[in-house]
């Protein structure tokens, strides 16, 4: 049985107007030229591109036609797609079962988020983005978090009152953080340049914290490169082969001495550790000191990680080195192209095979998938992150 012509693609995005722009709109598309949209933890804000064709026309929920051609397409247009605007998007197919065709699509949409940009081209081109659209226009108090507090903490009380739930998959403190004029994306961002403190949006819920996958949730599938593996970007490593170093670092609090009216001072100490594989293979570390560099990263691949209140370059070092371990392995690097069932999302796993060699199998944690749809078909792209144990 042939996948390609026992399946029928199926495309739902669905838009609905701003309420703030007096638009009572919402309208579904099943056909577009193109869509495309990344589910990841790595850039904040996930990102949708959605291409329209040239001609093509739209029902209201009223069963009015709103054509995208015309005499004034520019304002037939802008009347259906503003900034602000809602969209969701879903794929899939009807398969065939005992001659009737049933509809496999995943229970929810794969993006939900907002249009942030409509192109004044044909085709129209929309720009989207997931709900950090939104945490870039909620300010923050100005204030200074104090260091006996998480940041996970800070955000739930950023968020309060609002249609965002926090899920700190952590507890981190970074000592004393200093908040100014700034919107809680951009708060967001500086934490995750500085302290490697990721955040993403799974639906409304705001994950954050120095872990990103929750293994309860992960689905694991089967693909193999002879079957339902269309092509690959994938690279066969050999574990002697790999040449991998991390840069580590902790902010920790630390006895400060005590001032002239004998209270207790505290203040910040950054420990940092080079952690590295000697020529056997065998994890090492090197302590950074004050004023002098850390040997110079001359091949392979060098990481930085960040551990909240780690007190000992030892401890830092065994810390790092369990990380480090994830991508220490014989196995494959790289992504693979798809079709869109089964649907895989960011934090699944992925059992790789092949039939003429074997011994290349390995069980794999998704790092990220890049959806595809339209005239062409659909596709997933989906981006290993590393082997599992």
């Amino acid at each position: 049985m042939s996948v390609t012509n026992m399946m029928r693609c199926v495309t739902e995005i669905k838009f609905k107007a701003d309420p703030a722009s007096h638009r009572d709109l919402q309208f579904t598309f099943n056909f577009v030229n193109e869509f495309e949209f990344t589910d990841s933890w790595v850039d904040l804000t996930n990102q949708a591109k959605i291409t329209l064709p040239k001609n093509i026309y739209t029902i209201d929920k009223n069963g009015n036609k709103l054509n995208l051609g015309g005499t004034e397409p520019n304002k037939l247009i802008d009347n259906l797609f503003r900034r602000g605007d809602s969209v969701s998007i879903n794929f899939g197919y009807y398969t065939y079962e005992n001659g009737n065709e049933v509809l496999d699509m995943p229970s929810t949409p794969i993006f939900e988020g907002f249009i942030t940009s409509v192109g004044s081209k044909r085709p129209i081109v929309l720009e989207c983005e997931d709900n950090m659209w939104l945490l870039k226009q909620i300010p923050c108090k100005p204030q200074v978090w104090p260091k006996t507090k998480s940041v996970e903490d800070l955000l739930k009380s950023l968020l309060k009152g609002t249609d965002f739930t926090v899920n700190g998959l952590t507890k981190t403190t970074v000592g004393d953080l200093i908040i100014q004029d700034e919107t809680v994306a951009q708060l967001l961002a500086r934490l995750q340049k500085d302290f490697h403190f990721e955040a993403y949006f799974k639906g409304n819920e705001l994950r954050i914290g120095s872990q990103v996958y929750i293994e309860s949730e992960a689905k694991t599938f089967t693909f193999e490169f002879q079957k339902n593996i269309i092509s690959d970007e994938l690279v066969f490593q050999r574990k002697d082969d790999v040449k991998l170093s991390a840069v580590c670092e902790s902010v920790n609090t630390v006895d400060g001495g005590t001032n002239k009216k004998g209270q207790t001072k505290t203040k910040e100490e950054r420990l940092t550790v080079l952690v590295y594989y000697d020529s056997n293979g065998v994890a090492q570390y090197k302590e950074k000191k004050k004023d002098v560099d850390l040997p110079e990263n001359l091949e392979g691949e060098r990481r930085k990680l960040f551990f909240p209140n780690v007190k000992s370059a030892k401890d830092l070092f065994e810390k790092g080195k369990e990380e480090l371990n994830k991508f220490y392995y014989t196995g494959f690097k790289g992504k693979f192209t798809t079709f869109a069932i089964p649907y895989v999302q960011m934090g699944d796993n992925v059992i790789i095979k092949d039939r003429l060699m074997p011994d290349r199998d390995g069980k794999y944690k998704v790092k990220s998938v890049k959806y595809t749809g339209g005239v062409n078909g659909h596709r997933q792209i989906i981006e290993l992150h590393y082997k599992m144990k």
